[in-house]
């Protein structure tokens, strides 16, 4: 018997059946392995495509100004940056589309697919597996409150590229700048309000600044002051002449001395009448005057204050007796008939007995005007009974904004009306800034005024007069003839608190507004943040949302110039010159340094309220001090009307919070 091969003697071995096994298992081990990794290269795959995907519906989406989709740009965009997350051929991937198109109402879709190779399961026969993701974008917002705070000063009337600065004249040129804010703003409002859920509180507040804010018309009575200093001016009078002045002739007794032997008759006649009734017509016998009584026969004479009473026996009057009479004559038996009724007159000679009552009376006329400071809460006494300063009560104002003041020609009482600017609470003039020191009051963004050094206080550009000896301005107190000059002035439109405004009303605002006066930038922010804050005095309006849910705030700050405060103009802090609350000096430099620096310090604060503040500088460098106002991030630069839309339309597209929609 030859020696057995090696199948044979392997079939005869007990041991080699775990060969057998083993090659056996081989085959699901296989599977099992296999599928684990194509699995897995699928779900990386897939993961990978629907990143891609997304990617390009948000950069689609972001980059529609309104809800049309153009296929060619936004397609594009869409594409590209699909490609950029998602590389040809990354995990082996063949046959990859994508496409993006859009539902017409502002919502970008996307879809991609391919086919993925597998590796190892290719020898159960998958050759491979198809991959497919579906993606889209839209615009969506919560509960947003935004507050723009609007620059309208003077030089908003310009062009953009106005080579001269100023003013313009206060007249808008064409192509200005605020003509390019108001289209600024509209658009802004028209893209958050596309994309606005239905469910969501959207509030819009305006705040226009230059010089002064218009607030006035959104605080409450109890928050504002119940006395002022204003820089005014009091009516001096003199007395120009005395004299008694008869204000009485008083008759005690008549005496005829030389009855008159002559008479007339003075009659009236009334028909159908009784002899009853005529009787009753008779009027009763007197004695008159013929002449005014003169001051003849003085017999006494009393002064009480300034009344002096002087007693007459003037015994050369003529005197005219009369003796009433009433004739009846009878109509028939009707028991009625006519009545002749009157006085028989007997001129004669007589003695009176009168009182002349006098008054001692000054002339008191207007003498000239002492410009000074006025406190109403210790103003300057009335002089020779004239009205003045302690005829007025400041709190009568807010009753209807109209007040009487002693301003007038000549120092008479007029009505000063109150347009709604306000000047702003107690400060310090100091250059050393403490942001958290108590002392600061208007910088408090959350105050709630209950003390004097904390209201507000009507501005009343009518009662107030700068003061200029020989072109030169003084502190002192000046007494002139004249009228002295007036501070410039000016009040922008009435600020609007957040409130569910239309576009109707919206536009219809900012088209009112007009640019005026000089640059202010910290009492636009001071106001602006005190607007929309959750705490402070609107806080019962600002807190929270009607859906409960939580509440984005944004401040967007637009300026076209470098912060410019005038030291002579009448603004919120009073007229700088004279009043120092900013200042020491009264100076421009000094005005300006600390302006910027509670500027800085209202930008903070508004910030640490948890507000996203936007800084857009429109037609001017977006200098340091605005970009180190905005949130981190928030600061833009406009050169023209078409870039400031952009700019805008770009906030509003930040703000409306762009979202993957599934």
């Amino acid at each position: 018997m030859g020696k057995p091969t090696f199948f044979r003697a392997l079939a005869k071995d007990p041991t080699a059946n775990t060969i057998v096994i083993a090659a056996a298992s081989l085959v699901p081990l296989v599977g099992m392995v296999g599928g684990a990794v194509d699995a897995s290269r699928y779900y990386m795959t897939t993961t990978r495509l629907q990143a891609a995907c997304d990617a390009g519906a948000l950069a689609a989406r972001r980059a529609m100004a309104d809800d049309t989709f153009d296929p060619a740009v936004h397609g594009d965009i869409g594409d590209r940056f699909f490609e950029q997350n998602y590389s040809d051929g990354m995990f082996g991937m063949e046959n990859l589309t994508n496409a993006y198109t859009s539902n017409g109402d502002g919502e970008v879709k996307g879809t991609a697919s391919g086919k993925l190779p597998n590796t190892l399961m290719q020898i159960f026969g998958f050759e491979d597996f198809d991959v497919s993701v579906s993606c889209s974008a839209d615009i969506n917002i919560s509960n947003s409150d935004i507050m723009f705070v609007l620059d309208v000063t003077g030089s908003m009337n310009c062009a953009p590229d106005n080579p001269g600065g100023g003013n313009c004249g206060n007249t808008e040129d064409t192509g200005s700048k605020i003509e390019g804010m108001r289209a600024a703003v509209m658009s802004f409002y028209d893209t958050v309000e596309a994309s606005t859920s239905p469910n969501a509180q959207v509030r819009y507040g305006v705040v226009p600044y230059a010089s002064n804010v218009n607030v006035g018309g959104a605080l409450r009575d109890e928050w504002m002051a119940r006395n002022h200093t204003f820089q005014s001016r009091v009516a001096n009078f003199r007395v120009d002449q005395t004299d008694w002045v008869q204000i009485a002739a008083n008759i005690i007794e008549v005496r005829e001395t030389s009855p008159g032997s002559t008479s007339y008759r003075e009659s009236e006649e009334a028909n159908s009448v009784t002899a009853a009734e005529c009787a009753a017509l008779r009027p009763a016998d007197d004695i008159m005057f013929d002449d005014e009584l003169g001051p003849y026969g003085q017999i006494s004479q009393t002064i009480d204050g300034n009344i002096r009473t002087t007693r007459y026996d003037d015994q050369n009057e003529r005197v005219l007796r009369r003796e009433g009479f009433a004739d009846f004559n009878e109509n028939g038996n009707s028991g009625s008939g006519k009545c002749t009724y009157g006085y028989d007159i007997f001129p004669g000679t007589g003695a009176a007995i009168w009182d002349l009552v006098e008054e001692f009376t000054e002339t008191v006329v207007f003498d000239n005007y002492t410009y000074r400071p006025i406190d109403t809460a210790a103003p300057p006494a009335n002089q020779h009974g004239q009205p003045g300063w302690e005829d007025v009560d400041l709190t009568t104002l807010y009753d209807d904004n109209v007040i009487q003041m002693p301003v007038g020609t000549n120092g008479a009482m007029v009505d000063v009306t109150w347009d709604g600017c306000i000047e702003e609470a107690d400060t310090l003039n100091t250059a050393d800034f403490d942001s958290n020191t108590d002392d600061f009051n208007d910088l408090d963004l959350n105050l709630v005024p209950d003390a004097d050094d904390e209201f507000w206080k009507p501005i009343l550009p009518t009662a107030t007069w700068r003061r200029t000896d020989n072109g030169n301005n003084t502190q002192g107190w000046l007494t002139q003839t004249w009228n002295e000059g007036r501070p410039g002035y000016s009040c922008p439109a009435a600020a609007i608190q957040l409130t569910d405004i239309s576009r109707t009303d919206l536009e219809t605002y900012v088209d009112s507004l007009q640019g005026r006066s000089n640059t202010y930038h910290d009492i636009g922010m001071i106001w602006g943040a005190r607007f929309i804050a959750p705490n402070g005095i609107f806080n019962s309006q600002n807190a929270t949302a009607p859906n409960g849910d939580a509440i984005a705030r944004h401040i967007v700050f637009m300026t076209d110039g470098l912060l410019a405060p005038n030291v002579e103009v009448y603004g919120t802090y009073g007229i700088e010159w004279w009043d120092r609350r900013i200042t020491t000096d009264g100076g421009w430099t000094q005005a300006r340094d600390r302006h910027a620096e509670r500027f800085q310090i209202a930008c903070q604060k508004a910030r640490n309220e948890n507000i996203t503040v936007w800084v857009v500088a429109f037609g001017t460098t977006l200098t340091d001090n605005l970009r180190d106002c905005a949130s981190p991030g928030r600061a833009f630069q406009a050169s023209d009307t078409a870039t400031l839309t952009t700019r805008f339309k770009e906030i509003a597209q930040q703000i409306a919070a762009l979202r993957l929609t599934t």
